[in-house]
């Protein structure tokens, strides 16, 4: 579509295969949302295991235009991100032959 988009992340917390905690660096330059913080984390159940994704926390984009897209936009696309991202893990259990979390 011809937009800049631009960001830098940090892991700050990372304990394999359990879990990993990540967050935007700086102020990021994307459309739907700013400054984010997300985390996963894989524990023992019943089961299998019970895998947990979510977006701690998110800003609303700081350039002006922008910032009534993230209201608008900003809650579908952080659910649509953790469910991608369950999705993604999913597959990647199935493939390696593992029992496969469920969302």
């Amino acid at each position: 579509m011809g937009l800049p988009v631009a960001l830098a992340e940090a892991i700050g917390l990372r304990d394999p295969p359990f879990e990993k905690r990540w967050e935007t660096l700086g102020e990021p330059h994307l459309l739907v949302i700013g400054a984010y913080a997300m985390g996963l984390r894989i524990e023992p159940h019943p089961r299998g295991a019970l895998l947990t994704v979510s977006i701690d926390d998110y800003e609303l984009p700081t350039d002006r235009p922008w910032r009534w897209l993230g209201r608008l936009l900003g809650p579908r696309y952080a659910r649509w991100c953790c469910e991608r991202m369950l999705k993604d893990a999913q597959h990647a259990f199935e493939a390696d032959g593992t029992s496969a979390p469920r969302a």
